[in-house]
């Protein structure tokens, strides 16, 4: 009995001291949603006001030196720590574009691509059409060839997110 116990309890330790790793596929945006809107709101909204980007590093402005260190502690664990960090460095250096210009037809970006858009060999389609996203831009709403490039690759990042291996 005693054996039985000692095994069970070294399981239970295992169990409880192995590294917490988000599965792989894990919509970032929806981990956002689930684990942080609730006190910071949307994460780009939240990303521009409260975070900045000085010398290609993100910094808060309570955790100007280790913003992974916090991120860690702060209910993300494992891989999720460095692909948060980087979705919220790139909401951090971008304006915000498609929520001025865009969301009154198509919501989030992250909303979008979820529901309108394909990632496949690193090209993003429209789901319905199976036209790429760049091709279909360059006639979209009179968008100049620059901003058609601009919300090309936005939304190609944010497919990655949404989409990740």
């Amino acid at each position: 009995m005693q054996v039985i116990m000692r095994v069970g309890i070294l399981w239970v330790m295992a169990v409880l001291t192995m590294p917490a790793v988000a599965a792989p596929g894990i919509d970032l945006h929806w981990l956002w949603d689930d684990r942080c809107a609730e006190c910071h709101g949307h994460a780009g909204d939240f990303a521009r006001k409260f975070l900045c980007v000085s010398g290609g590093r993100l910094q808060g402005r309570h955790h100007v030196e280790d913003l992974h260190g916090f991120l860690r502690n702060h209910y993300l664990a494992g891989n999720e720590v460095d692909a948060v960090y980087n979705m919220l460095l790139a909401q951090a250096s971008n304006q915000a574009r498609f929520k001025d210009e865009c969301s009154s037809c198509h919501e989030t970006a992250a909303t979008f691509v979820r529901n309108a858009l394909e990632l496949r060999d690193g090209v993003l389609y429209g789901r319905n059409s199976g036209r790429s996203v760049g091709d279909f831009l360059k006639h979209h709403r009179g968008l100049t060839p620059e901003d058609a490039g601009f919300f090309t690759n936005l939304l190609t990042r944010v497919a990655r997110e949404v989409y990740r291996p």
